[in-house]
């Protein structure tokens, strides 16, 4: 049965080869009913319920039957009741042009009715692969490197930079001495990552607000580092025209640096991760070998100033 069908991999259709993606799962007769199936379909279908990035995609058998049809959101853990995905893709395109896009060597590994081709064999067989050419390997590489090493730099060398002692009224003190005491309660607090910064409900500014604040412009500010590496790859005269162009308008679209950070982490890190935590070894994609265990509470999703705090507004920068 088509258990749901969503077009994730064509996000605001913007993917030239990619038409959407079907999910397929094992037919349980003892509990199927095709009618059902049918009914659910459409009325998620006149409703158009499904969120933005799994929009229905209408199924049809040749006879002109709807098939039946349960939305992405409503899987669960996909991996759990997901058998097959089935990429489809457009018309004037054909299947080497998705299989060039993908980002991993070894899942170009297929089998097309008569022959086996497996990418590096003795590398893909011993669960090795490596990041394919596609641009979007190389904004996450760079970003990734970029984010551990920032992440990893003295917080007074950090402060210095960003030249926080000048900012005493944004963070609630008359002089250096109080900004230097919320940066020494960070200090404490360890990696600015991976400062656990509970939920606060206040009617006012305090000292919990102002380290919130605090913690959220060096997390900012460090993601800023991070994306401008990215700029710079894009700068180099050995990137095809192409690539640097996509670098320069992603680097330059208005978004802000939190939400960046998060849809690398989406989009990119988690797919990875994936691998990664089924023992595949993907070369070149983390600084060194400790760094997936070390940066673990960096590349997460990182909450903005009204995630934490209830009932004030963040300050905007003088």
């Amino acid at each position: 049965m088509l258990a749901g069908c969503c077009a994730a991999y064509n996000s605001d259709g913007l993917d030239p080869i990619v038409s959407h993606v079907e999910h397929y799962t094992n037919r349980d007769d003892s509990k199927y009913s095709y009618t059902d199936a049918i009914n659910r379909g459409r009325r998620f279908k006149r409703h158009d319920a499904l969120p933005l990035y799994h929009r229905s995609i209408k199924v049809w058998t040749k006879d002109d039957d709807p098939m039946p049809f349960q939305p992405y959101h409503h899987l669960g853990t996909k991996k759990d009741v997901v058998n097959i995905d089935l990429i489809v893709v457009r018309r004037e395109r054909c299947v080497y042009d998705a299989l060039d896009v993908f980002d991993l060597n070894i899942c170009k590994s297929r089998f097309d009715g008569r022959e086996w081709t497996i990418p590096q064999p003795l590398q893909t067989f011993a669960g090795c692969t490596e990041l394919t050419g596609v641009v979007e390997n190389i904004v996450a590489r760079t970003y990734l490197a970029g984010i551990i090493s920032e992440s990893q730099r003295d917080i007074e060398s950090i402060v210095n930079e960003m030249d926080l002692y000048r900012f005493k009224c944004r963070y609630g003190v008359n002089d250096s001495s109080g900004v230097k005491n919320l940066v020494d309660k960070l200090v404490s607090a360890g990696n600015v990552f991976s400062c656990n910064i509970q939920p606060i409900v206040a009617r006012s500014w305090s000292p919990d607000v102002h380290f919130v604040c605090l913690v959220i412009d060096v997390r900012n500010h460090l993601i800023r580092n991070a994306l401008e590496r990215v700029r710079e790859m894009g700068l180099c005269r050995s990137q095809p025209l192409g690539i640097a162009v996509y670098i320069d308008e992603w680097c330059s679209s208005e978004i802000e640096p939190r939400l960046k950070h998060n849809s690398i982490v989406r989009m990119w890190f988690k797919r990875f991760d994936k691998y990664l935590r089924r023992g595949v070894f993907i070369k070149d994609l983390l600084p060194d070998d400790g760094s997936h265990q070390a940066s673990s509470n960096v590349l997460r999703y990182l909450p903005d100033f009204g995630d934490v705090v209830r009932g004030v507004t963040l300050q905007e920068d003088d």
